[in-house]
């Protein structure tokens, strides 16, 4: 009986030798890891204009402003759709009408409240004739447009170039592991995690300087020129050695 006890025993510490042994194997391998961080920035010349214009009227009365803007937006519309856009590429993106108070001076020193009302609707013109944006601008403003919000350019379709900025984070993150390893006298063996942290795609917005030559307007068409589109990606790799 007691014999058989003694190898219960025996038989436990085996196992949980063994059990120890493997964790701190385990432990052992895992924390012989490099971690490194990746990162790469692509650029490219824009291909698509997105330009945000709006139509402001006011009046004391809400519908004397919504028919003010009426008259106008469909003024500019024509004016943009005669010009050879599609209407596609002319949306509304959105309408409000708003009212707000003012005091003004009525006489030499009393005050009247007045009650306005604002009407906003922004058109969004997505256009791939990049040469033709400063001659929109001109055309929308000169129509009635009297607000330029902003002027972004972009990519069609960024996909592509945010997997080529990927390829070369993870590539910049592997060289820089083999560069440490070579450093400290180790060889590594294998890639043992990767991921994504994080991938941007920055379109290029026009200057508020450009914003504003652009509704002043003038005798020749406002120069409109973008710079190129950045994408930036980074990744977090870890190799075992």
């Amino acid at each position: 009986m007691r014999i058989k006890n003694i190898y219960s025993i025996f038989f436990c510490l085996l196992i949980m030798t063994i059990f120890i042994y493997g964790v701190l194997s385990v432990a052992a391998q895992e924390s012989k890891i490099i971690q490194t961080y990746g990162e790469a920035e692509v650029s490219a010349q824009p291909d698509l204009a997105k330009i945000s214009l709006s139509i402001e009227t006011r009046d004391q009365s809400a519908k004397v402003a919504v028919e003010k803007n009426a008259k106008l937006a469909n003024t500019v519309f024509e004016a943009l759709i005669d010009f050879g856009l599609t209407e596609n590429e002319v949306k509304t993106s959105s309408y409000r009408l708003n009212s707000y108070r003012e005091w003004q001076k009525e006489g030499s020193t009393a005050e009247k409240e007045v009650i306005y009302y604002l009407v906003v609707n922004e058109i969004v013109l997505s256009v791939s004739r990049l040469d033709e944006v400063g001659k929109l601008i001109d055309l929308a403003v000169q129509a009635g447009a009297n607000n330029i919000n902003y002027i972004n350019f972009e990519l069609m379709d960024p996909q592509e170039l945010m997997l080529q900025a990927l390829t070369m984070a993870t590539r910049q993150a592997q060289q820089k592991a083999e560069s440490i390893a070579q450093g400290a006298g180790v060889k590594i063996s294998e890639l043992f995690s990767i991921k994504e942290e994080r991938t941007t795609y920055a379109p290029y917005r026009a200057q508020e300087a450009m914003l504003s030559r652009a509704m002043a307007g003038g005798p020749s068409p406002t120069p409109i020129s973008p710079d190129e589109v950045i994408v930036r990606a980074t990744v977090i790799a870890e190799f075992s050695f």
